[in-house]
């Protein structure tokens, strides 16, 4: 069995009990694996998480023929980060919270940048300050760095909420605010 598939049942199992309540053991009993071959693809089971999350920007990629439609920079990095809220929601609070805790033990680099999705942001940024769309002047890298140092923050205080928080409207209002966008409020 490969890794996709043993983390696809994984997080299936994660979803239904929860991540502290499925063991190891849980895990290859659905995959129909042993011990030995679940831990030949993953050193431990917070591996499974750090994977899926590094996994994120690589689907987001399968999403950007959406970003073609529309001419607005605003809109592209609606898109862009409501793909990356839908992964971690699809993922959930409790998960979400168990990858801060894997990386605030050892840091997993889960939070680094991720060259094309920098490259595609800045990118989007840069197009938004030449049209106007974008009026904050600061350089289109350092913001985009910021608006993810943000989103990671509302991701932090989701995740601690247990998803009770509004982190959408949040978080694009915020980003909306960065930017300086013009009419960015109708988020």
């Amino acid at each position: 069995m490969q890794r996709d598939e043993i983390s696809a049942q994984a997080f299936r199992l994660f979803r239904q009990k929860g991540y502290e309540a499925t063991s190891v053991q849980d895990i290859c009993d659905v995959c129909g694996i042993s011990k030995p071959t679940f831990y030949s693809r993953f050193a431990s089971k917070g591996d499974l998480i750090i994977d899926f999350y590094d996994g994120v920007t690589e689907r987001l990629n399968a999403n950007l023929s959406s970003l073609v439609e529309t001419t607005s920079a605003w809109e592209q990095l609606k898109i862009c980060f409501g793909t990356l809220m839908d992964e971690t929601e699809a993922a959930g609070a409790d998960l979400m919270a168990h990858m801060l805790i894997i990386n605030l033990e050892q840091d997993r680099h889960s939070f680094d940048a991720r060259d094309f999705l920098t490259r595609t942001m800045v990118a989007i940024i840069r197009r938004g300050q030449k049209t106007g769309e974008i009026t904050n002047r600061m350089p289109a890298d350092e913001l985009y760095e910021t608006a993810s140092y943000l989103f990671q923050g509302y991701l932090l205080m989701w995740s601690i909420s247990k998803a009770r928080l509004d982190w959408r409207t949040k978080f694009m209002e915020g980003l909306a605010a960065l930017l300086s966008v013009q009419n960015g409020m109708s988020c």
